[in-house]
Order: structure tokens, then sequence, then C-alpha cells
């Protein structure tokens, strides 16, 4: 078995430096950094690292995918993520919050989208949430604008990003009508968390056939589930450690995709740390130990951060390399 295994926000921002890593006592990550065939890449979201190595294009045409991992059905008609937001004033900027920082009932969802397909009926456009946190809207054509994943905006100021290109003034006129039907919902004025008020357009697609070198993913994200629905790889839900997949397979060439490390982008070092020494408990020993016994032939790493990652091919004879011994994880921050 030739495992990759994908970890988004391993790394933090490089202007954090190697003060969110010291101390830390990760031995199986470190071996695993130190022995392997290590290669440094530039930044990158769980989103944009799935599109590349399914054979998607840079302006990343992902929502009909997610939203058949999300249980919906795009069928033929063109589908863009409509990702609900939280907008809030800083000095003269207004700043994003994706809904990892507040929660959204079902019931509040089947409201907002309602609120949002009566406004929009007009333009043809149709919104539907198969998950509170998730939402999408079909549209009768694909537009022309660039746009990024809302990941990748989290904690950022929106202006450099709203939608650009041959339509993206239509876009943001579009956005500014969301937020103002977001923000007089009544449900908004009930609620006792951050207010829903906008949401951010992105990913815009139809589904299609895909290729993939993997045979199976493992993971619960549903772009993941999707993606491997596309192309014909077998999905599996994500076990709770990674001695799971040692246990015997008929797979090759499995996707793990663990995407339980909190986003870097709203500054929860202490969350983060946490999450990363369960990680080493239930992903990296247990694999660091499949390599030593030859239950996998070899594993390859795939940790990103916003602004640098590294992949790692380690092999079982890449174990012996003593003469490079492991490092300070803050080693890598360099």
């Amino acid at each position: 078995m030739n495992c990759h295994l994908l970890v988004p926000n391993l790394f933090w921002p490089a202007a954090a430096g190697a003060e969110p890593y010291r101390g830390l006592q990760l031995p199986s990550l470190q071996t695993l950094l130190a022995r392997g065939r290590r290669t440094r890449t530039g930044g990158g979201s769980l989103e944009r690292w799935l599109a590349g190595a399914f054979g998607l294009p840079d302006d990343l045409p992902l929502a009909p995918f997610a939203l058949r991992g999300d249980g919906g059905e795009p069928g033929d008609h063109c589908w863009m993520h409509a990702d609900p937001i939280h907008l809030r004033v800083h000095s003269d900027r207004l700043i994003l919050a994706d809904a990892s920082r507040f929660s959204i009932t079902a019931e509040e969802a089947r409201e907002f989208v309602a609120a949002l397909n009566s406004h929009f009926a007009a333009e043809g456009m149709r919104f539907v949430a198969p998950s509170p946190q998730r939402w999408y809207l079909r549209l009768a054509a694909e537009p022309r604008m660039r746009a990024i994943p809302t990941a990748e905006m989290a904690g950022r100021s929106i202006e450099p990003f709203l939608p650009a290109g041959e339509d993206g003034a239509r876009w943001r006129r579009f956005f500014n009508e969301a937020q103002m039907v977001l923000h007089s919902h009544p449900r908004n004025e009930a609620r006792g968390a951050l207010p829903v008020n906008s949401v951010w357009w992105w990913g815009a697609g139809r589904a299609r056939p895909l290729a993939s070198s993997h045979d199976v993913v493992w993971g619960d994200h549903p772009l993941a589930a999707g993606l491997a629905m596309a192309s014909k790889a077998a999905m599996r839900p994500l076990p709770d450690a990674g001695a799971f997949l040692l246990q015997g397979s008929d797979f090759k060439e499995p996707l793990v995709v663990v995407a339980s490390l909190p986003t870097t982008a709203y500054g929860d070092l202490a969350g983060w740390r946490d999450a990363i020494a369960a990680l080493e408990r239930t992903w990296f020993a247990p694999l660091l130990s499949g390599l030593k016994s030859a239950a996998l032939e070899s594993l390859t790493l795939h940790g990103l951060g916003p602004d640098y990652g590294y992949t790692v091919v380690v092999s079982r004879h890449d174990l012996w390399r003593f003469w490079r011994p492991k490092q300070p994880l803050q080693v890598y921050a360099a």
C-alpha cells in the first residue's frame, strides 16, 4: 500500500515564525519529516490541493462535486458555492468569518435560503442548503469571474478578493444584495451568535467524470467524497485512527484526508496544538509503525499551510537514514 495522507492546516502562516511549534514533542511526525524525501511547496487550502490532485483547473470548479458529497445531485446544471459567512467591520475593512466560527441550525438555514430564493428568483438562481454550514447556488450559465475558496478568505479583508473578471461587477452587485437580504432577516435579529450577514461566491462549474491515481478516498469532507465518486474511486468514512488502515486492505493507492486541525486564520494556537498532538497519537505514530512493519510500502505526507507546506515521501528504507536526526518542528518554519 502506497498511502497518501493529506493534512490541511499543518503549518502556520509564515509571519507567525517558529513560535507556534516551540516546545511541541511530536516524535513520529518529526521522524517522517527528517527521514523522508522532503519538498517545500507553496501555500494552499484543502480545496485547492484536491482540485489539483483530481485534474481540475485553477479556477476551482468544485461546487458540483462538493454538492454531490453533501448528498445532492448536481445533474447537468452549473453550481456555485454560496457559503454563509459573517462580515465584521474592522477599521475601514470588512473581515470575513466562515461557518467554523458560528453555528447555524437546519431551520435557520432553510429560512435564510428561502429569503435568498425569493429575492433572486428573477435572476434564475436557486439556493439549496444540504448542510446548514454549506450552501450552493444553481445557475443558468457559468459566470465569467474569478473567486477564491471561503477557507482561504477566513480572517481576511474581503475587498481585494471580491468577484473579478468579465462578470465580476454583476456578482459584486449580487453580493451586496445578499448582504441586505440577510442583514434584515428576522432570524439574524433573534440569533445570540454572530449574524449570518452575507454569502461568499466561489467554485462555479458543472459535474464531469474525473481521473485519479487513487483507488480509494478515506475522509469525511464532502468535497473529497464528491471527487471520489466522480473518479470512480471507492469512498470510505475516515476511521478514528491510522491503525485501521493497516489491518488488511485490497486498496493500493489510498488517499486519506484528515481535516481535523483548526484553521490558523483565527489565531487559536492552543486549540491547534491540542489537535496536532491528537494527530500524533492517532495518525502519525500508527502510520510510522506501519512503515516499520512493512504494512505500508510508502507514505506520502501532504502537509498544507496558508503560505507554505511540505510533501514528504517516506519508504521503509528511508527510515534507516539515521544521519538525518529528528529536528524541532520550528526548523521547518524557517
